[in-house]
């Protein structure tokens, strides 16, 4: 489990790639589950609104989005490697975004704290993009450019998804 943890760390760092994960469903179903409670815990202390769901959501958009792209290049094959990947990195990125969405109390009455953290918000989301998009251009054989775009797809993809079917938290 250590090495498992230490090759994704060095994956967030963009140090390696996910070739040097196990190429197992079983461990996809882990970090399925963790993604899935980490995602719960973060929307439940943005919002709340209707947060099953919209993990629900996240996950099979994700699921889909991933394996679509792959089968569509004829990499299939790295499907559960880089769908440990990228739920992995999002999982270890989970603490910080944790911090930052509990100082928000703090930054409503201190305009430093406010800024610091809006500013932590972006490099982190910033950061698991780049994350995501080195996962894609690994297993793309392609740039960083092109994985980071089909990571921003993705992204853009799945929020229009999510407004279209819950709207904005009332």
């Amino acid at each position: 489990m250590t090495g498992l943890l230490s090759s994704l760390t060095q994956i967030a760092l963009l140090r390696k790639d996910p070739s040097g994960l196990p190429s197992s469903w079983a461990l996809v179903a882990v970090f399925v589950i963790l993604y899935a409670a980490v995602d719960v815990m973060i929307i439940l202390l943005v919002t709340g609104y209707r947060a099953f769901a919209r993990t629900a959501l996240d996950v099979g958009f994700a699921l889909a989005f991933i394996g679509l792209v792959l089968a569509l290049t004829g990499r299939a094959r790295r499907l559960p490697q880089s769908l440990i990947a990228v739920f992995g990195a999002y999982v270890l990125l989970a603490p910080a975004i944790a911090i930052l969405l509990l100082t928000r109390a703090a930054a409503k009455s201190n305009e430093a704290i406010a800024l610091l953290t809006a500013a932590g918000a972006v490099l982190v989301a910033l950061w698991y993009l780049l994350i995501v998009g080195h996962v894609l251009r690994s297993a793309l054989d392609t740039g960083l450019v092109t994985g980071f775009a089909l990571t921003v797809t993705w992204t853009v993809a799945n929020f229009a998804l999510s407004q279209a079917l819950f709207g904005s938290a009332p």
